[in-house]
């Protein structure tokens, strides 16, 4: 945040220095996500939420902007074993896939894990979310083993 001759610092701004925006969203209760579609990952789990911008109860698949600038988001989908057709992960902003925002990994006897991040310019009110596609030619549920859960990682990185 550049500083302006002349311009006093207040606690919210040395705040915002000290205490970013940063979100660590978790998916612990597995979501089927239908062939050949994109579907949006639900969160049931804050690891961290430092601005309360995702809910656990309303629009669980949304972290919400509550401090405008530029954001690092990745997201992560992980689906269950399945060694048919391909796996994939994309960004969205505010309901809108964001080009070069997504990674297909192929599908394997492991569980399918692909992730996908960008920066985003984002305003006060703007949502992002991660979306899962498979075309394993049916249904195919999300993951949560071990090391294998789908995530969303939000990171302010300035105004």
């Amino acid at each position: 945040m550049p500083i302006a001759a002349g311009q006093i610092i207040t606690a919210a701004y040395l705040d915002r220095l000290e205490n970013p925006p940063v979100a660590i969203l978790q998916q612990t209760v597995v979501q089927s996500i239908a062939n050949g579609v994109w579907g949006v990952i639900t969160f049931d789990t804050e690891i961290k939420d430092t601005y309360g911008g995702h809910s656990t109860v309303t629009n669980t698949s949304r972290y919400t902007v509550q401090l405008a600038g530029t954001y690092r988001v990745t997201g992560r989908a992980a689906f269950a074993n399945n060694a048919t057709g391909s796996r994939g992960a994309r960004i969205h902003k505010n309901g809108v896939f964001i080009q070069g925002a997504a990674n297909l990994a192929g599908a394997g006897t492991l569980a399918g894990i692909s992730e996908a991040s960008h920066l985003l310019d984002l305003a006060v009110g703007d949502y992002v979310e991660v979306a899962g596609g498979q075309n394993s030619g049916g249904s195919l549920s999300t993951s949560f083993s071990g090391e294998a859960a789908s995530m969303m990682y939000i990171e302010w990185i300035h105004s």
